[in-house]
């Protein structure tokens, strides 16, 4: 990544992620409206799973938890009845801030997206079932600024903004004797361009419990399918940092990398095979200016790290080697050497956080503690600027548990990011899953 301020590389991410857009797409768009679907009857006074909405929106700790189950039509379906005016006052204040101003980008998208992107089937069904449930609620789609209707095409390209917009980030994994309680500790600040307080204001933990697969739970907005930052009920994380590499056309019919990095969490493998199928679903994607993808497994066995990064441009991805120090993620492939020369920004973070953590282990209890995870976050927290900050953080333990999830604020003198700010959930194992891994607990 060139070398610039934290404050520039929001603008950078859009400019440069969007520009591909405007070299590789072929297609033509033919502006027609999505089909309409028969609405089921839905009886607001019989209990959810009776109403035949496989959801239910629950509040915990004053974070709002969307909670879904069943097969991948009934959850999408349920996602999308449920949050429809949410789904649309986030996308609409979205595509309203990115594009209003310069509208052929989103023309572009719209017209580059059945070419380079796709979506696995069971994700198909899923955004099929989320577009109905939105369209039987009836609401008002007009997007004033765009002068025409939200469409079916415009949430499939919010599912691709991982490809179109680029996220900064920084996390960090430790296990074992060097976290205090023992288990494996991780922590992540996802920083990402700040288009509106719709960014954080619509912040939601959105839990899936898919029919034969382990139950995931990401940070996500209204209408998002994918996972950027994520648990699994079985206490595996996997979280998304833009790497290093050269920027490259995407490969036609890839997937998002949040749709990868959700299939690596409710994958049913276990240890070292559950990091084999990480390999395997991310050589589906093909991201632009490249990806690393942090996965954390739940334990360690003999010998054996919890945890790997997993290196991906538009060609192949590659597995993240031995790191010197505590396992810190930034933004710069560590492992590849075919890329870009790492930001004196990336660097920087990682010294920080390497610094944190060795200070914590050198001292007293010699091992890092929830409190003192978010000491080392804050210290490479993205704060002040009106454009781009830490827009939330988490730090998990599976066993013993801990899950404490916090989101930025904003003010006229700019964003307070996530691991300073005052809008902290911290969240019981029953508040987030309601069960055991894979179940289908509603």
């Amino acid at each position: 990544m060139p070398v610039m301020s934290i404050a520039r590389f929001g603008q950078w991410a859009i400019t440069v992620s969007m520009g591909w857009l405007l070299l590789s797409c072929s297609a033509s768009f033919d502006g027609h409206s999505p089909a309409t679907f028969g609405s089921p009857a839905i009886d607001f006074e019989k209990r959810d799973a009776e109403s035949g909405v496989h959801g239910r929106l629950e509040t915990h700790e004053g974070l709002r938890v969307l909670r879904l189950w069943g097969t991948s039509e009934q959850r999408g379906y349920a996602h999308g009845f449920l949050l429809a005016k949410d789904i649309f006052a986030i996308m609409n204040q979205e595509f309203a801030a990115r594009f209003a101003e310069a509208p052929e980008l989103l023309v572009q998208a719209r017209a580059a997206l059945p070419r380079l992107i796709e979506y696995p089937d069971e994700f198909v069904i899923e955004i099929d079932g989320l577009w109905r449930g939105l369209l039987d609620r009836g609401i008002d789609r007009n997007m004033a600024k765009l002068g025409r209707e939200f469409d079916k095409t415009d949430l499939l390209v919010a599912n691709a903004l991982d490809v179109f917009g680029l996220m900064g980030c920084s996390s960090f994994t430790v296990w074992g004797d060097q976290a205090v309680g023992g288990g494996v500790l991780t922590a992540r600040n996802f920083d990402w361009p700040l288009t509106g307080n719709h960014m954080l204001d619509h912040t939601i933990l959105i839990v899936q419990m898919p029919a034969g697969a382990t139950g995931t739970a990401s940070v996500a907005w209204p209408g998002y399918v994918g996972t950027v930052t994520g648990v699994s009920a079985d206490g595996v994380a996997a979280y998304l940092h833009v790497g290093s590499a050269n920027f490259s056309l995407p490969e036609p019919s890839s997937w998002p990398a949040a749709v990868a990095a959700r299939l690596i969490l409710q994958a049913k493998e276990q240890g070292a095979m559950r990091l084999k199928k990480a390999e395997e679903v991310l050589e589906y994607t093909s991201p632009p200016v490249g990806y690393m993808t942090h996965v954390v497994l739940p334990d360690a066995g003999a010998g054996d790290r919890p945890v790997a990064v997993f290196e991906t441009d538009t060609a192949d991805t590659v597995v993240g080697g031995e790191l010197a120090g505590a396992f810190v993620v930034t933004n710069h492939f560590r492992t590849r050497k075919d890329g870009r020369v790492a930001s004196r920004d990336s660097t920087r973070r990682e010294a920080e956080m390497q610094k944190g953590i060795a200070g914590c282990i050198k001292i007293a209890d010699r091992a890092v503690d929830p409190g003192e995870a978010w000491e080392i976050l804050r210290s490479v927290e993205a704060s002040g600027s009106h454009y781009f900050g830490t827009l939330h953080s988490l730090v998990f333990r599976h066993d013993p548990w801990h899950f404490e999830l916090r989101v930025a604020t904003h003010s006229e003198d700019g964003l307070i990011g996530a691991p300073s700010s005052p809008r902290r959930y911290r969240l019981t194992r029953e508040q987030v899953f309601r069960g055991a891994a894979g179940s289908q607990s509603n």
